[in-house]
């Protein structure tokens, strides 16, 4: 008798040849192969001492395998069953384990109630402005007793009047969404209109960070460069109106004098050789070019309100500013001015009018003033009264910084008044004055 070892492996390269040339010619077909309990695989082979064979097959000492006893039951189950595809490897399978998205799933997070971290009352905007309040810096008062103070170690804020002051400034920045023409008015001449033109321009340039000019539309004798500064080389709105290529802004700036508060002033072309005045044609061509590059427009209109340059200012303009002085002859002209614009369907000129009053002389006036003022106070149009300044009676170029403090204040509240109607964005007026017809 042969000893185990030689033939437990006889029959086992057969039994693999005959598998796999069945697997060739049946490769659709899913086997399963089960051996029953008890049988031998193999002539008289064993498998050694307490060796176990797969589920169901025991071999203990002396049990034979042989292949007369080997039971195979083959199970088709399914002609038409999937092919055999290569199991996964185990790497494979350990990195699906590990797989990670490209993004993450937020819809079980979505549905989760939200957490507040602070309720809304806390989150106000009233309580933030508090919480900024508490710390922030604020200006300082640099004049007066305040000031005094605080140049040895004090830091007290704006008095009441500088703080007036930020404010009345604050009014005249106030920001344009587009052109906005002022036209400077009077019947009479010699009244003061030229220098309220100048340095009400002035005052608006040297306050504001847009564009600003004042255009000499008087046809006859102006003199606005006299009183801001003339052009190094004479040029004038002429030359402006029949000029070409004026895309540029430094092209169109060439042809005006800037002064020392940067207000832009275009002359008029009236010269003693002049043979011809300006028309409105060339005035309405000149400034249609000038509305492209600036934001703010003041024209000095000549004395009277029939001549061609005249009508096509008012026709431009948004505002009016009407000069007068504290006499009778002067409010009379004033309101001969107004009730003209109203006869001629300019209402919304009126709307937008503001009556000057200017003091040329230093003594005091003959006429009570406050009857003048009551007197547009009863047509709804506001007044500003000009004082007499010394500066502004020599007839030179003006100079804010040698104006005395009342005059400054006085044409900074003039320039604000006006600044109050500026269209806002919504294109309806700033608001703060009421506008009401002349009567």
């Amino acid at each position: 008798m042969a000893a185990p070892h030689e033939n437990s492996a006889g029959p086992l390269p057969q039994a693999a040849e005959s598998w796999a040339a069945r697997a060739e010619l049946e490769p659709a077909t899913a086997r399963i192969t089960t051996t029953a309990p008890g049988s031998t695989v193999g002539p008289s082979a064993t498998a050694g001492p307490g060796t176990t064979m797969g589920p169901g097959v025991a071999t203990g000492s002396g049990s034979a395998m042989g292949s007369n006893s080997t039971t195979e039951t083959a199970q088709h189950i399914d002609n038409t069953a999937t092919p055999w595809q290569p199991t996964t490897a185990p790497h494979q399978a350990a990195a699906a384990n590990h797989w990670v998205p490209d993004r993450i799933d937020r819809s079980s997070t979505d549905s989760a109630p939200r957490v507040e971290v602070l309720p809304a009352a806390m989150t106000s905007m009233d309580l933030l402005a508090d919480i900024a309040a508490a710390n922030r810096a604020r200006l300082q008062s640099s004049s007066g007793v305040r000031g005094a103070l605080n140049k040895v170690g004090f830091r007290l804020g704006l008095s009441p009047a500088e703080q007036r002051t930020e404010d009345r400034r604050a009014r005249i920045r106030r920001q344009l969404n587009t052109t906005y023409q002022i036209a400077v008015i009077s019947v009479k001449g010699g009244v003061g209109r030229t220098t309220t033109a100048a340095t009400l321009g002035s005052a608006f340039a040297a306050l504001r960070p847009d564009r600003v000019v004042a255009v000499d539309g008087n046809p006859d004798f102006g003199d606005l460069p006299t009183r801001t500064a003339p052009h190094p080389y004479g040029l004038t709105l002429r030359d402006l109106a029949q000029a070409s290529n004026l895309e540029a802004f430094s092209t169109v700036q060439s042809f005006m004098s800037i002064n020392s508060a940067d207000l832009a002033v275009i002359a008029s072309p009236w010269t003693v050789e002049a043979n011809e005045a300006l028309s409105g044609r060339e005035y309405t061509t000149a400034v249609e070019v000038l509305r492209r590059h600036f934001n703010l427009l003041l024209v000095d209109c000549g004395t009277g309100v029939l001549d061609s340059i005249t009508q096509s200012v008012l026709q431009t303009s948004d505002a009016v500013v009407v000069v007068t002085p504290p006499t009778v002859g002067g409010v009379k002209g004033a309101v001969a001015t107004l009730n003209w614009l109203s006869s001629h369907g300019m209402q919304h000129l009126i709307a937008k009018s503001v009556v000057s009053i200017v003091h040329q002389q230093p003594s005091k006036p003959v006429v009570d003033v406050s009857a003048i003022e009551k007197l547009f106070a009863s047509g709804q149009r506001p007044t500003c009264i000009l004082p007499y300044d010394v500066h502004l009676a020599e007839g030179g170029e003006i100079d804010l910084r040698l104006l005395e403090k009342e005059t400054l204040l006085a044409f900074e509240e003039l320039a604000a008044g006006i600044a109050d109607g500026f269209p806002n964005y919504l294109g309806g007026t700033g608001g703060g004055r009421a506008a009401g017809g002349w009567r």
